[in-house]
């Protein structure tokens, strides 16, 4: 393809509206004939890339494109001025937008945008406005001036974290993918840098983790950039003053000492302290330091952060938490060098993000409660990524507490023919279920009244009970049959007493049409509140979870629910849609609503543990996603193995 008719597919894909054959013929420096001759070649060149040149009499030339996506990757082939990966999707033209803005100190024309992408200019508009969504995040905005173009404007610092965080701090890129880095520094360069971090951290017995050291070369070789380019971090003489009480601005100060004998940038006091800022922010402790050493390191203050927390997270989700000695040491620690982010608002990917909000919903949820606190604290929005850190500490400590407080399951046994056969059905389950199963004893019905339940998980009954019992009933035959027994061991699973316990016909709503997560929110919550189930604020309530992380967790599956319990029974209510819609950065088509009992929340790590288990379950999803009734809903979630 010559650069002539490259140019004409240009002027004509970034166009709303027909071009005329003289505005070609203008912007080509050719004739109007020359125009038509060059449009009827390019036609048949154009046969095979599924679009044509159409001629609109009185009108002008308009490109037809009858596969955008065939199209695209015909110029990726053909177009040799066009970049080899080219964003096509909004979200992949807004992080290229979001790196040349940030990595270009000077104003950036529209126009030229518009043709680099091969975009109209609707569609730059469009994706701009994100792009101010998202700097507004870093207290930035983007100046536009008419002739000059676009630039971003803010605070040196906010800039270089949001250069950051959209070019270099996701999980596909690291320092062995360098084409990313040839805007910023050299191969050679970079590893200049690295080989003086490390040498440093060595010298003073600093340790931080592999993410860490990643995140201070990027914010080093950032620095070098932007110094060579007069943009210098300004920071008030208390802040510099209070930074050079700590033994990082010293290690700080050695490592830009050896950066500008060898890369030969000259890098004033304040650029010292803002790598100060990033060591005292990615510090952590050996890992055999004994527990007596390990106090002396957490001050009180940080202490008391760390209990409040916990206690805020056993007042809501009653987790038995507070004691624990270990997790009040782990979470101190973590808040250390995690303060000194929170007050200098610096960024830490976690790269285990999304595992732990799929995995460890409840942990998550915990620690999004407890980030409450320090919210209250800093006056700051805690970050999803600072929250799934916290969440794993959370984790750590349920799973000690199912070490320790792990029991056998109890049951009684209830029998209306006799004490010969509660006895024989006592030793059948004996030898099935062996040491697996406590059988506290066994019982007439008539004398069921009397009998205390508080220490007994389920009952086991040779007839149907028809009363609403405090505790699960399973009706089994006195001979124990092969269903008598794959019932009683879901139900020592808890599976099948959660699926019949929380999920209600009433709040299941399948192959529903919606557009958006806020649209479904609503249109439960209003069935909520129609019932009476739940007071007025309860929609805000779940909305207002929905923005400290989207609770979307893969998998075509949302959990959403209220920052706090709000009703008086524990219960699932269920939306499958027809079509999936975008819930933060996921596609979702099953949503889950939790409904947590405010005043009994004893039962919630095997609820979500069962939850998990099955959501985290693609071909389950699947199916269930099929399913047209409540009851083919119900019983494939039951019977699924």
């Amino acid at each position: 393809m010559n650069s002539r008719w490259q140019k004409i597919i240009q002027i004509m894909y970034t166009s709303d509206e027909p071009v005329t054959s003289s505005q070609l013929a203008s912007l080509l420096q050719v004739s109007s004939k020359t125009v038509r001759n060059e449009i009827k070649d390019l036609n048949d060149f154009l046969r095979n890339a599924k679009a044509k040149i159409v001629s609109y009499r009185g009108i002008g030339y308009k490109l037809v494109i009858e596969d955008e996506e065939e199209f695209k990757k015909f110029l990726q082939v053909h177009v040799k001025l066009i970049k080899p990966f080219l964003p096509t999707e909004p979200e992949d033209r807004v992080r290229y937008l979001m790196e040349k803005l940030l990595l270009q100190s000077d104003f950036v024309k529209m126009d030229d945008i518009a043709s680099e992408l091969f975009i109209s200019r609707s569609t730059l508009q469009s994706d701009i406005k994100t792009v101010r969504r998202i700097l507004s995040k870093y207290h930035l905005k983007l100046e536009q001036k008419p002739y000059y173009g676009i630039k971003v404007l803010g605070d040196e610092m906010q800039i270089r974290f949001c250069i950051s965080e959209y070019i270099f701090n996701n999980p596909n890129t690291s320092l062995d993918q360098t084409e990313n880095w040839n805007s910023i520094l050299s191969k050679q360069e970079l590893a200049t840098i690295k080989t003086i971090i490390l040498s440093k951290l060595r010298k003073y017995k600093i340790i931080i983790s592999d993410i860490s050291l990643q995140n201070l070369i990027t914010h080093i070789a950032i620095a070098c950039k932007r110094i060579r380019e007069e943009k210098v971090v300004k920071m008030v003489k208390e802040e510099i003053k209070e930074l050079k009480n700590h033994k990082e601005f010293i290690v700080a100060k050695e490592i830009v000492q050896d950066i500008e004998k060898q890369l030969h940038v000259s890098f004033p006091e304040n650029e010292v302290a803002y790598i100060s800022i990033h060591l005292q922010g990615s510090k952590i402790l050996p890992p055999k330091l004994k527990r007596e050493e390990i106090k002396t390191f957490i001050d009180h203050d940080i202490q008391k952060i760390a209990k409040e927390m916990i206690e805020r997270i056993d007042e809501k989700y009653n987790l038995h938490l507070s004691g624990d000695d270990e997790l009040l040491m782990a979470l101190c620690l973590h808040l250390k060098p995690a303060i000194n982010r929170f007050k200098y608002k610096m960024n830490l990917r976690n790269p285990l993000l999304e595992e732990i909000k799929t995995k460890y919903p409840l942990s998550f949820e915990a620690a999004v409660i407890g980030s409450e606190v320090l919210e209250e604290r800093f006056q700051i929005k805690i970050d999803e990524n600072e929250i799934g850190y916290i969440a794993l500490h959370i984790e750590v400590a349920m799973e000690r507490q199912k070490k320790i407080r792990n029991r056998t399951p109890r049951c009684l046994i209830v029998c209306a023919s006799g004490l010969g056969t509660a006895q024989l059905l006592f030793y059948k389950l004996k030898n099935k279920f062996g040491n697996d199963l406590n059988i506290v004893g066994t019982t007439e019905y008539y004398n069921l009244n009397h009998e205390s339940l508080k220490s007994i998980d389920f009952i086991i009954s040779t007839i149907p009970i028809k009363e609403k019992l405090a505790v699960p009933v399973i009706h089994v035959s006195t001979i124990l049959g092969e269903s008598d027994v794959k019932k009683i061991e879901k139900l020592m699973k808890k599976e099948e007493l959660m699926i019949d316990q929380y999920l209600r016909e009433r709040y299941t709503f399948l192959q529903m049409n919606f557009d958006t997560p806020e649209e479904v929110i609503r249109f439960l919550g209003e069935k909520l509140i129609e019932d009476k189930k739940v007071k007025d604020q309860y929609i805000d309530s779940v909305l207002e979870r929905e923005k400290f992380s989207p609770t979307s967790f893969g998998n075509l599956v949302a959990i959403p629910h209220p920052i706090e319990p709000q009703t008086d029974e524990t219960f699932w209510c269920i939306v499958t849609l027809a079509k999936p819609i975008q819930w933060g950065k996921k596609p979702v088509q099953l949503i889950c609503l939790l409904n947590i009992d405010k005043n009994k929340r004893d039962s919630l790590k095997p609820m979500y543990s069962v939850l998990v288990k099955f959501l985290d379950n693609v071909q389950l999803i699947h199916r269930l996603l099929q399913c047209q009734t409540y009851d083919e809903f119900k019983n494939t979630l039951k019977n699924y193995k």
